[in-house]
């Protein structure tokens, strides 16, 4: 499997060329265009079998829907029988794609709404962050994807990559995702009057050693600017 991606990082557009046997699973509504005669299964994410384990998958994608800001279904996208196919996939929002190689041995944590895309052997798991993660405006839900094989992650704005060496702080509404060998905690910018009037709000205190994925754009702050002028 090959792949480009382009237009980054504003309009970031990923190209990915499949080869006769392989299958690309990508978040519903993120397809741009495709060679013809691809196939296309949809499905709702899990990793349960049979009709209580299908049962339970959709209950947590109807969960994850709401509290993760998830959509309920996936695409795998597979060319014809002894053929290959291209599919371009992009981001509903403006902004950054990057492609992480999981290896088998680290695992990443993602927010529900920068999944786009996997191939290979990756697992997709749903972890309960907890109230904190609820509280902290990135939903309470974190994707945590591990396995073999190739990751599409997107975001809104521009990705900067964060080599965490013992600790960090970022404001809530920038995480895109972070390597698991990291810990985190919720804390206020500052004092009580500094977090309620700085307009900062909650921080996230990272503690480890990894890599902290962040984009340079808030969709919290882009709605706090639109909400006014939509009703004036």
């Amino acid at each position: 499997m090959q792949h480009t991606i382009e237009y980054s990082p504003a309009y970031a557009m990923a190209n990915v060329d499949l080869a006769d046997g392989d299958r690309l699973t990508v978040e519903a509504g993120s397809m741009v265009g495709m060679s013809d005669g691809m196939q296309i299964k949809t499905h709702i994410g899990g990793n349960k079998s049979g009709f209580l384990g299908a049962l339970w998958n959709f209950f947590l994608a109807f969960i994850r829907k709401f509290l993760g800001g998830e959509t309920l279904f996936l695409n795998t996208y597979s060319p014809p029988a002894g053929q290959g196919g291209k599919v371009l996939i992009a981001p509903a929002l403006s902004g950054d794609i990057i492609h992480y190689a999981l290896d088998g041995t680290r695992q990443l944590m993602v927010q529900g709404s920068s999944y786009l895309a996997s191939a290979g052997d990756v697992t997709v798991k749903t972890k309960f962050g907890g109230l904190k993660s609820l509280f902290s405006g990135e939903g309470a839900f974190w994707l945590r994807c591990g396995g073999t094989g190739e990751l599409w992650i997107n975001c809104y704005g521009a990705i900067q990559e964060i080599d965490v060496e013992g600790s960090y702080i970022v404001d809530t509404g920038h995480i895109v995702a972070f390597d698991d060998s990291l810990d985190y905690k919720i804390k206020g910018s500052g004092s009580l009057k500094s977090t309620l009037l700085s307009g900062e709000g909650l921080t996230c205190h990272f503690q480890g050693h990894g890599k902290l994925y962040l984009q340079s754009r808030n969709l919290g702050g882009l709605l706090h600017w639109i909400t006014p002028r939509l009703r004036g």
